[in-house]
């Protein structure tokens, strides 16, 4: 199932690729950070949070074999995650209520661009996020009174 992340050659570092049935989630957020390591700050957290919003859909809503992989671009300066999964439902916004819909917004507001690519027996669902915007640290607890 595996194959290249950007169809144009150049100028990407490559993350590992995962097999979802038997790589702990925690484990995927870790390797997102480290890949954009030594950032830190909002934007590493928007891209950990796109991925696991991906990752759990796939599981929730796919059917195995599920990958995800992931790399970084540098012109344009991106974050890019692919999931594969053999499911044949199709990832949509829909409007959120008591039994979800909110992974899918939240990919939506946060990813520059995201879609989905059907092969013969799977399909890879894409997310891209811009890695030139400006770096906003996390926002900390407020001291105590």
């Amino acid at each position: 199932m595996s194959r290249p992340l950007w169809a144009l050659p150049g100028g990407e570092e490559q993350g590992p690729e995962f097999d979802l049935e038997t790589t702990a989630p925690w484990q995927i957020r870790d390797a997102v950070r480290t890949l954009l390591a030594p950032g830190t700050g909002v934007l590493v957290e928007d891209a950990v949070l796109v991925v696991d919003e991906m990752v759990a859909n796939a599981l929730e809503h796919g059917s195995s074999p599920w990958r995800c992989r992931f790399a970084v671009r540098t012109e344009p300066a991106r974050f890019r995650v692919e999931v594969d999964d053999s499911g044949t439902g199709e990832p949509h916004l829909r409007t959120p209520d008591l039994n979800g819909g909110r992974g899918v917004l939240v990919i939506n507001r946060l990813a520059s661009s995201w879609g989905v690519v059907h092969y013969g027996r799977f399909k890879t669902v894409w997310a891209e996020l811009p890695l030139d915007r400006p770096q906003v640290p996390p926002i900390s607890a407020a001291p105590a009174p």
